[in-house]
């Protein structure tokens, strides 16, 4: 049950960067009707959740290590888009959103999702 799990963050982790990989303006324009950051915090939320589905337990402590990977995958995601220069800037308050969104992400899946 976990692999479809792991194929599914794998998926995403894949959408999430070819997303980022393209020029605002090839972007929808629904987009605009939700503010950048908590459209950042509901992506990133969303890969939490897939993260605990993947790689979760039960124990109590929170997973710091799902966490950091989300974290570090949200800089990479920020990093890539001033690499790539199809003139979207990276931004250390998107990073930070994508933060907080894996937190919420995973912190949800703790609570309402026993295992």
């Amino acid at each position: 049950m976990r692999v479809k799990w792991k194929i599914a963050l794998g998926l995403y982790c894949v959408a999430v960067l070819y997303l980022s990989s393209l020029p605002a303006k090839e972007l929808p324009d629904q987009t605009a009707m939700v503010p950048d950051k908590v459209l950042h915090m509901i992506e990133y939320a969303l890969m939490g959740i897939l993260a605990w589905g993947a790689f979760g337990t039960a124990g109590g402590r929170f997973p710091c290590g799902l966490l950091v990977f989300c974290v570090c995958f949200g800089i990479g995601d920020e990093c890539l888009q001033d690499w790539l220069d199809q003139a979207r800037d990276p931004d250390v308050w998107d990073a930070a959103a994508d933060a907080a969104g894996a937190f919420i992400g995973l912190l949800l899946s703790m609570v309402f999702w026993k295992r």
